[in-house]
């Protein structure tokens, strides 16, 4: 066994150590929803436009700042948790 499998084996074993198949491991859903704003849709438009600039990627196809509606929407609609 390779020195990396071994280390994989031991973090799955310490990950799950206290897992039981027959306990109830339902989802809590009492997390407070992720409300996509305007602003914050704005910073992170600019945070990919000044990333990709400086890799000299092109910049065409990139989201827009008018396109926060349509994600907010679908956020919204897949219940988005980030």
């Amino acid at each position: 066994m390779s020195m990396s499998a071994c280390a994989n084996a031991i973090k799955y074993a310490l990950a799950y150590w206290d897992f039981k198949l027959d306990q109830d491991y339902t989802p809590k859903d009492d997390y407070a929803p992720f409300i996509l704003t305007q602003n914050y849709w704005n910073i992170r438009v600019q945070n990919y436009l000044e990333q990709d600039k400086k890799r000299n990627r092109d910049t065409c196809n990139n989201i827009k700042e008018s396109d926060c509606a349509f994600y907010r929407k679908l956020f919204l609609s897949t219940g988005c948790h980030i």
